[in-house]
C-alpha cells in the first residue's frame, strides 16, 4: 500500500500508528539489551530501569520529586503567560511596538538560558525563586514572538470589519485580534510548556540538594552513582509528563479553541 503524500489521517489511525511506533522501540529496545548487544551502561534493561525507580520510590522520593517540579514548570509557566500574553499581544496590534522591542527580545531569545544561568543564582539564589526565574527566562521571549506571530496571523478583513462597525482600539483587541488569535496563543503555551520541561532538568540538576527534592535532582544521583538504571527511568519519566502535559493541552485545544 502506498503512503499517502501529505494525506489526511484520522485520529484513530494516528494514534494506532503511534502506538504501534512506541511497541516497536520497545520491542527493539528488549532484543539490544537482554540479548546482550548492548552494555548496560549505555542502555539498562527495561528491568534494570524498574528497580531503579522502585529503589527512588522506596525512598520517598519519587512522588515527592514529581510533586515540586511539576509545581515549579507550572508556576513558571502561568509567570510566562501573564508576562509574554499581554506583551506579545501588544506587539503584534501595535507596529511601533513591535519595531522598539522586536530586536531585544529577538536577541535575548537566541542566548541560551544555560549562559546566564550564573546571575540568576547570583541575584535569585538556588532557592525556589532562583528555579522559577530560570525557568521563566528559558520560555518568555519565545512566548512572546510566538503570541506577537499569532496576533498578526488574524486575517485583516476582521480588523476592516470592525473598524467600519465603529470599534475603538480596545475593542479591536479584546474583541478581535486576541480571540482570533486564541488558537495559536494556545499552542504556543504547549511548546512553552515543553522548553520549561527541559529546563527544569537543569535547574535541579544544577542547584538541587535533598531538601529541594526534583527529578533533575534525582537525575543527578544517578548520574553520580553511575547507575544507569535510574537515570534512563527519570528521562523517560520526564520525558513521560512532558508528553502527557502536551496531549492535555492539545485535547482542550481541540475541544474549545478549535477555530
Amino acid at each position: 500500500m502506498a503512503l499517502p503524500f501529505r494525506g489526511h489521517l484520522s485520529r484513530r489511525a494516528d494514534l494506532a500508528l503511534g502506538l504501534a511506533g512506541l511497541g516497536m522501540l520497545i520491542v527493539v529496545w528488549c532484543a539490544l539489551t537482554y540479548g546482550g548487544v548492548v552494555p548496560k551502561l549505555f542502555l539498562p534493561t527495561p528491568t534494570t530501569i524498574w528497580e531503579g525507580l522502585l529503589d527512588y520510590h522506596h525512598q520517598g522520593w519519587l512522588a515527592l520529586s514529581f510533586e515540586r517540579s511539576f509545581t515549579r514548570v507550572i508556576k513558571a509557566l502561568c509567570l510566562v503567560i501573564l508576562v509574554g500574553v499581554p506583551l506579545g499581544v501588544l506587539m503584534g496590534a501595535f507596529k511601533p511596538l513591535d519595531a522598539l522591542l522586536q530586536k531585544i527580545v529577538g536577541a535575548a531569545k537566541s542566548v541560551p538560558t544555560t549562559a546566564i544561568s550564573g546571575v540568576v543564582v547570583l541575584w535569585f539564589g538556588i532557592d525556589e525563586v532562583g528555579k522559577t526565574v530560570f525557568l521563566f527566562l528559558g520560555a518568555i521571549f519565545f512566548m512572546v514572538i510566538l503570541v506577537r506571530d499569532a496576533v498578526l496571523a488574524v486575517p485583516a478583513d476582521y480588523v476592516t470589519v470592525a473598524l467600519d462597525l465603529g470599534a475603538n482600539r480596545r475593542q479591536l483587541i479584546s474583541q478581535v485580534l486576541l480571540p482570533g488569535a486564541l488558537p495559536r496563543i494556545w499552542e504556543a503555551i504547549i511548546v512553552c510548556n515543553g522548553i520549561m520541561w527541559t529546563y527544569i532538568v537543569l535547574a535541579e540538576f544544577l542547584s538541587s540538594n535533598a531538601e529541594q527534592l526534583g527529578l533533575g535532582y534525582l537525575l543527578q544521583i544517578g548520574s553520580r552513582t553511575q547507575n544507569p538504571g535510574k537515570v534512563f527511568g527519570i528521562i523517560i519519566v520526564i520525558a513521560a509528563i512532558s508528553s502527557l502535559t502536551d496531549l492535555s493541552l492539545q485535547a482542550f485545544r481541540r475541544r474549545y479553541l478549535d477555530w
